[in-house]
C-alpha cells in the first residue's frame, strides 16, 4: 500500500508542477461550461433574426403585416424596395432572409374560406436553416392577427364576402341547397363582421392573443437562396465551407504541437546551427503548415465539385479566399506553439483553443443562437472570418468589393499570430 500512495504522490506533484497540465485539466473544464452556459441560455438568449422586407401590395392586410414584423422582438425589419435588392442583402450575409408581401394578396383574400390564402414569399439564406422554422411560424401568428381587422374592414370584408358568393354560387360540385346554405353563412358571417365595424373595431385586440381557427390566412411559400445563372445548388456548396475550416484547423493542431516537441527535444536548437536565421527557420515551419493547408482545402473543393455536383462562381477569388484562410491557420498554428511549452500542454492548448474560436465563431453552433457578447467575440476568431471569405466566391457570388473586408482580417490575424509567435517562441528559446 505504501509503495501504491508513493506513486500516486509522485504522479500528482508531476501534475500540479506543469501549470499547462493544471489549466486544462482544471480551469478549462470550468471556462468550457460557463462559455456553454452562456450559450444556451445563460447570457440572456440570442440575437434578433433580420429580415429584408419588401412590400409589394398596398392592401391593408400588407401594410398591417409588415407593420407588426417590423415591431416584433424576434425580428430585426430593413424595408427594401425590390426583390432584387433584398435576395443580394440575404446574399451578403446581411440579412437572414427575404419576406416578399405581393401584389396578390389583395387578390387572394377570398380564397381564404375555400382552403387557400394570400400567399407570402419567403428566401432564406440556406446556411440559417435552423431560423426557417420560426420564420414561417411567426409569418402565420402575424397573419392570424390581421384576421379581426380583415372583418371589421367594411371595404375588405364586402370584397371577401361578395368572392365568397361568388365561389358558392358557380361551384359545380354543390347540390341547390347547399349552396343555398353557403349563401347563408355568407350572409352571417358579412352580418357579423358588420358588428365589429360597428364595435369600431373592438374585436380586432381582444382576437390578439386569441387561439387561430382551423385554417391559415396566408400561405408561406419558403424557399431557400436561388443560385445565380439559374445553376441547380448542391447542398455540398453550403457544408464544403465549413468542412475547409476544420481541415485546416486539423493542420493547426499538428504543426503546433510539432513544433513544440521540436523545439523541447533541441531540434530547433541543432537546426539553428546550420547558418539560418531563427526567423528562416520558423518561417519554414509555418510555410509548411500553409501548403498543408492549401492541400486540404484543395481535395474538399475537388470533392464538391467533381463528387457532388458543386459549382464554383468565382474561382480566382476563391483561390484568394483559400491562401488567406490558409495563412491566417498557420499565423495560429505559429502562436499557440509560441504559447505553449510541453508537448501534452500543446496538444491539449490547441485542441482547446481551436474547439473554442470553433465554438464563438459558429463552426458547432449556429451564431443566432449565442447571447449579443458571444457574437461580439465571434469577430476576433479566424473560424468566422474563413467561412465568410470562401462563401462569397463559392457559392454566394458575393461583389467582390464585399469579399476585401473578410481577406484583410484573415491576412491580419496571419501575420499577428506568426509574429507574435516567433516572439514567444524566441523567449523560451532563451530561457
Amino acid at each position: 500500500m505504501r509503495a501504491i500512495l508513493s506513486i500516486a504522490r509522485k504522479d500528482l506533484r508531476l501534475l500540479f508542477r506543469d501549470k499547462g497540465d493544471v489549466f486544462f485539466t482544471f480551469v478549462f473544464p470550468m471556462l468550457m461550461a460557463v462559455l456553454f452556459g452562456f450559450v444556451f441560455g445563460g447570457g440572456g438568449g440570442g440575437s434578433k433574426i433580420k429580415l429584408a422586407l419588401v412590400n409589394e401590395s398596398d392592401a391593408r392586410i400588407a401594410v398591417d403585416l409588415a407593420a407588426d414584423l417590423a415591431n416584433d422582438g424576434a425580428f430585426e425589419v430593413t424595408r427594401l424596395d425590390t426583390r432584387d435588392e433584398a435576395i443580394a442583402a440575404v446574399r451578403a450575409g446581411k440579412a437572414t432572409a427575404v419576406v416578399v408581401l405581393p401584389e396578390s394578396m389583395r387578390e387572394g383574400m377570398g380564397a381564404m374560406f375555400n382552403g387557400g390564402g394570400m400567399e407570402i414569399d419567403c428566401i432564406v439564406d440556406p446556411t440559417r436553416r435552423a431560423e426557417a422554422g420560426l420564420i414561417q411560424g411567426k409569418l402565420n401568428e402575424l397573419a392570424f392577427r390581421q384576421f379581426p381587422r380583415l372583418l371589421a374592414d367594411q371595404e375588405e370584408s364586402a370584397r371577401l364576402f361578395t368572392g365568397m358568393r361568388a365561389a358558392i354560387a358557380s361551384a359545380p360540385d354543390l347540390s341547390p341547397t347547399q349552396k343555398l346554405a353557403g349563401a347563408a353563412l355568407a350572409a352571417a358571417g358579412e352580418s357579423f363582421s358588420r358588428s365589429l365595424a360597428g364595435d369600431g373595431g373592438a374585436g380586432a385586440g381582444a382576437g390578439d392573443g386569441a387561439a387561430g381557427p382551423a385554417f391559415s390566412p396566408v400561405r408561406v411559400s419558403l424557399a431557400e437562396l436561388p443560385a445565380r445563372e439559374g445553376r441547380p445548388r448542391s447542398s455540398f456548396d453550403v457544408s464544403t465551407p465549413i468542412g475547409i475550416v476544420w481541415g485546416i484547423a486539423g493542420c493547426v493542431g499538428s504543426f503546433a504541437a510539432s513544433l513544440v516537441v521540436e523545439r523541447t527535444r533541441g531540434t530547433l536548437a541543432r537546426l539553428r546551427l546550420a547558418p539560418i536565421t531563427r526567423m528562416h527557420l520558423l518561417a519554414g515551419k509555418g510555410l509548411a503548415c500553409f501548403v498543408t493547408a492549401i492541400l486540404v482545402q484543395a481535395l474538399l473543393i475537388l470533392l464538391a465539385v467533381f463528387g457532388f455536383g458543386s459549382s464554383i462562381m468565382q474561382p480566382a477569388m476563391l483561390a484568394v479566399a483559400c491562401t488567406m484562410a490558409a495563412f491566417a491557420f498557420a499565423g495560429l498554428a505559429m502562436l499557440i506553439a509560441g504559447l505553449c511549452k510541453t508537448e501534452a500542454e500543446a496538444n491539449g492548448a490547441g485542441r482547446g483553443a481551436l474547439l473554442v474560436l470553433a465554438l464563438i465563431g459558429g463552426g458547432t453552433i449556429p451564431l443566432f443562437f449565442m447571447p449579443p457578447v458571444l457574437q461580439t467575440l465571434s469577430f476576433a476568431s479566424p473560424f468566422r472570418w474563413a467561412v465568410i471569405a470562401i462563401e462569397g466566391p463559392f457559392w454566394r457570388d458575393m461583389p467582390v468589393a464585399e469579399q476585401v473586408l473578410p481577406l484583410v482580417v484573415l491576412a491580419g490575424l496571419g501575420l499577428c499570430g506568426f509574429l507574435l509567435g516567433a516572439r514567444l517562441g524566441a523567449l523560451r528559446e532563451a530561457r
